[in-house]
């Protein structure tokens, strides 16, 4: 028992004693600066980000528009038609809520200041990391394709219902809908 008493008491001597010591130190002042230079980055990137702007957008990373927010009682009424569309029992009516929801999405993603000349365009310079549903946008988006470039093209109820849900996925993870 007395040598145990002893052996902690000589290693608590030991690590007191590393504690105090010169390499321990400097290793304290460089974490040191290193917590400061971290801190200072962190606070520079939110004053480049904007703090003092939309909260929203902030923690979203991308901006909203504003009458897509304040309005949302508009697109909810938009967004019901094409609701309404897709229980229909016709192709025809599928394909008509299809093409709005697209262009729904369409303004929503031009309006958030992603560049190009169409919808296609706007969806190749989005990565996976800005939006997270974007390969189901894009698989939504080339349905709408086909149904505008291909007369021909038969769409099967099941195959309505799970373009619109893409187009809903993307507007309920930004909460608009």
């Amino acid at each position: 028992m007395e040598n145990l008493i002893s052996l902690l008491s000589n290693s608590g001597v030991d690590i007191l004693g590393f504690y105090n010591s010169t390499f321990f130190g400097i290793v304290k002042f460089i974490l040191g600066i290193y917590a400061v230079v971290v801190f200072a980055d962190i606070v520079l990137l939110l004053i480049q980000r904007g703090l003092s702007g939309d909260l929203r957008e902030t923690l979203m990373g991308v901006n909203i528009p504003p009458e897509f927010v304040s309005q949302k009682g508009k697109l909810r009424k938009k967004w019901n038609k094409i609701r309404e569309g897709i229980k229909s029992p016709e192709e025809d009516n599928w394909k008509i809520a299809i093409i709005s929801a697209d262009e729904i999405i369409d303004d929503l993603i031009r309006r958030m200041g992603y560049a190009g000349e169409n919808m296609g365009e706007r969806l190749a310079e989005i990565t996976p990391g800005q939006i997270e549903n974007i390969e189901e946008l894009k698989k939504a988006h080339e349905i709408r394709n086909q149904i505008i470039h291909d007369e021909a093209f038969a769409l099967s109820k099941e195959q309505a219902e799970e373009t619109i849900g893409y187009f809903e996925n993307f507007l309920k993870y930004f909460e608009v809908l």
